[in-house]
């Protein structure tokens, strides 16, 4: 009888996972959370026929979903929480997934390290200096640059990488 409990024990501890997760789950869910900012801007840009941005910064480790104008822009609201949108990499929420990268080219404008959509949803550079609350009007006679290849968004776990992208034309998000 102990010689059976004791096989069913080494064969219990093989078979259970460790409580951490695997890498590649975690940089998928991390990966998964970016591509919901991402497609949360794109749609918010539809829905009210203005400007949203996907701001992501490698150096401080946080991604922020606002609306662009002169003065610093607005922070759009997350629409479960009803906090702002953003979400830091550095703290509790995901401890060991970072952002290694962001570039987004646009053409005839610059590479950037962040995504902006258009009222119609689809990925477009625009100057948020010339965007202002008070002149909305404006921002239909603005000009803007098309993103010119896939926008790139790098996500880490470990030593797994997740790329979450965003094409060109059509503004399709995937990872």
């Amino acid at each position: 009888m102990l010689v059976v409990i004791a096989v069913v024990g080494i064969a219990a501890a093989i078979a259970i996972p460790p409580a951490s997760p695997l890498p590649s789950v975690a940089a998928e869910a991390a990966a998964a959370e970016v591509a919901r900012a991402l497609r949360f801007a794109q749609r918010e840009a539809v829905r009210t026929g203005t400007y949203q941005q996907v701001s992501v910064d490698p150096a401080t480790q946080v991604l922020r979903v606002y609306q662009p104008n002169a003065s610093n822009g607005t922070t759009a609201t997350h629409p479960v929480d009803k906090r702002p949108y953003e979400i830091s990499f550095a703290g509790n929420a995901m401890p060991r997934a970072t952002i290694v990268s962001a570039v987004f080219k646009y053409d005839g404008g610059p590479t950037t390290n962040y995504a902006s959509f258009d009222p119609d949803g689809l990925p477009s550079y625009i100057d948020s200096s010339k965007i202002s609350q008070f002149w909305s009007w404006l921002v239909n006679t603005v000009d803007t640059d098309p993103l010119k290849e896939d926008g790139k968004i790098t996500i880490r776990y470990g030593n797994v990488e997740r790329v979450v992208r965003v094409a060109p034309v059509t503004g399709r998000v995937t990872f």
